[in-house]
């Protein structure tokens, strides 16, 4: 298996941050099963992991407080797998899925004020 330089994992993680959030509620099935339940699903287990997110705060590629987020992002979506709300109508209409999306969206927009030096 190929290791992946910091730089790729941070692409990689940055990606799958950007597959979830809030403007998916109004996007199309199609859309919501591919960003949710096939890239995020994958990024999530992989990219947001514990192990990754640490080596991303040592890299100085995000902060503390991002790295803390996104395992709580991590905990939650993973969590909504085991429960009866693992469907694209749910995505739309669920409060966890709401508290998931919009967690999504103040990491990205941590992410990229952490990347243009916006940090408070």
């Amino acid at each position: 298996m190929k290791k992946i330089s910091i730089e790729e994992l941070y692409e990689l993680y940055v990606d799958t941050i950007k597959r979830c959030g809030t403007y998916l509620i109004k996007a199309d099935d199609l859309v919501i099963g591919y960003n949710i339940f096939e890239e995020f699903d994958i990024g999530a287990i992989s990219f947001l992991h514990t192990d990754n997110l640490k080596k991303l705060v040592e890299n100085e590629l995000i902060s503390i407080e991002i790295m803390f987020k996104s395992s709580t992002l991590r905990n939650k979506f993973l969590a909504l797998q085991q429960g009866d709300e693992w469907n694209i109508n749910a995505v739309r209409h669920s409060s966890r899925w709401k508290e998931i999306l919009e967690l999504a969206d103040e990491i990205n927009s941590l992410v990229v004020r952490y990347a243009n030096g916006n940090v408070s």
